[in-house]
C-alpha cells in the first residue's frame, strides 16, 4: 500500500491518533496495526497504548482469532506491568505512571525486540491525558491509542488530536442498516463545537458544575440560570419559566439521552429554539428519532469539545455470513462519510468521489 494514510495525518499537524470501532470485529485492531506499520516504515518515533484492555487473543463473543498488537524495536508502549513481563519481548523500562489497572501499574517502556503483545492501558480520559503528557519528554513523533470495545473507547478521541473510525459488516450485514448505524454514530462523533466555546473561563465553569446541576441556561452575557437534577426531572415548569428570548443556549450537564431531550424540547421556546449544548460526543446517547425531533423543532445540537475524524476504514468480514463485496461496501461507506476519506486497508485502496460524477477506487 502506498504510504499516504499516516502521511495525511501528519500533514494535518496531528501528533496523536486514536482508533475506535463501531463494534466488535469491525477491523479496529487491523487498522491500528496498519497505522503503526506505516509509521515505522516512515521512520517515525512511535508510542502505543490503549484505553482499557484490548488485543485479546480470541474474541470472547465469536471465539475466533483476532489480530494482536504488533511491536517493533524502538517503539514505546504504555502498558500494564504484568503484560510487559508476560510478552516475552525485550524492553527498556523508561518510567512508571502511578496509574493502576487490574493487570498492574501502567509502565512506559521502549521495545527492544519485535513481536506481538496484548495492551492494557489507562481506563479514564484523565489518566490517558496524563500518559500523553508524560510521553512528550521522550521525543515521540506520533502516539497511537487503541480504543476498547465499549463506551470508554470514546474517551480516546477526546484526548488525541484526531481519530480513525473502523466500520465493518459485523455491525450489520444488511447494507441499509449498516449505513443507518454509521450515519447515526458519525453524526454524534462529528457534532460541531459551540461558537462561544472559546471562552476558557465560561467553559471551565460549565465543566466544573456539580452533579446536582442538570441544566445551565446561557445568554450572550454568560450564565442566565441553573436547573438542578431534582427540579429538571420532577418539576419541568422550573425550566420552562427560565427560558426567554435572551436564552441562547441550553447546556446539559452529564448524559444527553432520549428522555432528557424530550423534557427539554417540551419546555418550549416561542420562536427560535436555543442551541442545545452537550459536554462532548461521549455524553450524547441519542437515537435516530431524537435527531428527527431536533430537526422538527429547528434545534441545533453542539458540544463544548468536539472530535476530529481523519479517516474511516472498512472491513467486509461478518462472522455469520462471511465476506461482503469489499468494493461495493467501500463505495457505500465512502459516499456516506464524504468528505472524510474511506479506506480498505487490507486491499490498500481508497474511495474517491470524482468530479465527473462517478465513483472510483484508487
Amino acid at each position: 500500500m502506498v504510504l499516504v494514510f499516516v502521511e495525511d495525518i501528519l500533514d494535518l499537524g496531528f501528533r496523536s491518533v486514536s482508533v475506535i470501532g463501531m463494534g466488535k470485529n469491525t477491523g479496529k485492531t487491523f487498522t491500528f496495526n496498519q497505522l503503526v506499520t506505516e509509521a515505522r516504515q516512515l521512520g517515525l518515533r512511535v508510542a502505543l497504548t490503549t484505553i482499557g484492555l484490548d488485543g485479546e487473543e480470541r474474541d470472547s463473543l465469536f471465539e475466533h482469532d483476532k489480530p494482536k498488537i504488533m511491536l517493533s524495536p524502538g517503539q514505546i508502549v504504555a502498558n500494564a506491568r504484568s503484560l510487559i513481563v508476560e510478552s516475552g519481548l525485550d524492553y527498556e523500562i523508561l518510567a512508571t505512571t502511578g496509574i493502576t489497572t487490574p493487570l498492574g501499574e501502567v509502565i512506559l517502556a521502549r521495545v527492544l525486540s519485535a513481536g506481538k503483545t496484548l495492551l492494557a492501558g489507562p481506563s479514564t480520559r484523565h489518566e490517558l491525558a496524563l500518559i500523553k503528557i508524560q510521553l512528550e519528554q521522550f521525543g515521540v513523533d506520533l502516539l497511537f491509542v487503541d480504543g476498547a470495545i465499549d463506551r470508554r473507547s470514546l474517551a480516546a478521541p477526546m484526548v488525541t488530536d484526531t481519530t480513525v473510525l473502523a466500520v465493518g459488516a459485523e455491525a450489520a450485514w444488511d447494507r441499509k442498516l449498516l449505513l443507518e448505524k454509521l450515519k447515526l454514530q458519525l453524526g454524534i462523533l462529528t457534532l460541531p463545537s459551540w461558537d462561544h466555546g472559546d471562552d476558557p473561563e465560561l467553559k471551565l465553569e460549565l465543566e466544573g458544575m456539580g452533579r446536582e446541576v442538570k441544566i445551565v441556561l446561557l445568554t450572550a452575557q454568560g450564565i442566565q440560570g441553573i436547573v438542578t437534577q431534582e427540579d429538571f426531572f420532577h418539576r419541568p415548569d422550573v425550566l420552562t419559566a427560565q427560558i426567554d428570548r435572551c436564552t441562547q443556549a441550553i447546556f446539559i450537564r452529564g448524559m444527553l439521552t432520549d428522555d432528557v431531550l424530550v423534557k427539554i424540547l417540551a419546555s418550549g421556546a416561542e420562536s427560535t429554539f436555543p442551541i442545545l449544548l452537550a459536554s462532548d460526543p461521549t455524553s450524547v446517547f441519542l437515537g435516530k428519532q431524537s435527531f428527527q425531533k431536533l430537526k422538527s423543532h429547528h434545534a441545533v445540537l453542539k458540544v463544548l469539545d468536539s472530535i476530529h475524524i481523519s479517516a474511516v476504514t472498512v472491513n467486509p468480514f461478518n462472522s455469520s455470513y462471511g465476506l461482503a463485496d469489499p468494493i461495493r461496501l467501500l463505495e457505500d461507506v465512502g459516499q456516506a462519510v464524504e468528505p472524510i476519506p474511506a479506506f480498505d486497508l487490507n486491499l490498500g485502496i481508497r474511495y474517491r468521489l470524482k468530479k465527473e460524477g462517478f465513483n472510483a477506487i484508487s
